[in-house]
């Protein structure tokens, strides 16, 4: 277990665009579109185009999450124990994806999950304001906001962390 480093990262990405083609699917069961697959491959290449591999990877556990999250854990080769899906992060709060981020224990975690939570965390994290598309969204589908904090897990309070970048895949294809 790590707990010597005083400075940890986290990594928040929304899942990648799903597909609405089956109406009768329930929402916890839309897989992603073939535009969400790209894109999750593409912001997994980005994350390792900046050394930005995660030491854990926690993700809601609807399938569009989960299949977003596991593009990442199978392109960095993470062990399973070091991937944990939770049901109880399905459309979580910002408040419940806070909680469960203040219990890790790794250097650099990459959450996975859903707005409106994950607009909610990046706003309650950050000092300052974060970069909004013309059309006014914070966390778009793929998009990854990457925090420092000067601390451990346990000791983040909010509007304390440094916003390092957000990321999202609109960008890169400019």
């Amino acid at each position: 277990m790590w707990n010597d480093v005083r400075m940890v990262e986290l990594l928040i990405m929304r899942h990648a665009k799903s597909d609405w083609g089956s109406p009768s699917l329930a929402d916890f069961d839309r897989p992603l579109s073939r535009r969400g697959e790209r894109a999750a491959d593409t912001m997994t290449v980005w994350l390792d185009s900046h050394d930005l591999e995660p030491d854990r990877v926690v993700s809601s556990a609807a399938l569009r999450a989960r299949t977003t999250a596991e593009c990442v854990v199978t392109h960095f080769a993470i062990d399973a124990a070091s991937f944990e899906i939770r049901e109880d992060l399905y459309l979580g709060s910002a408040t419940t994806w806070f909680d469960a981020v203040r219990e890790q224990t790794e250097p650099r975690v990459l959450i996975c999950g859903h707005n409106p939570g994950f607009d909610d965390l990046v706003k309650y994290l950050s000092a300052d304001s974060a970069t909004r598309t013309a059309d006014g969204k914070l966390m778009t589908t793929a998009a990854i906001a990457h925090f420092s904090f000067d601390c451990t897990w346990p000791d983040i309070v909010p509007d304390e962390s440094s916003l390092v970048s957000l990321t999202r895949p609109a960008e890169l294809d400019s």
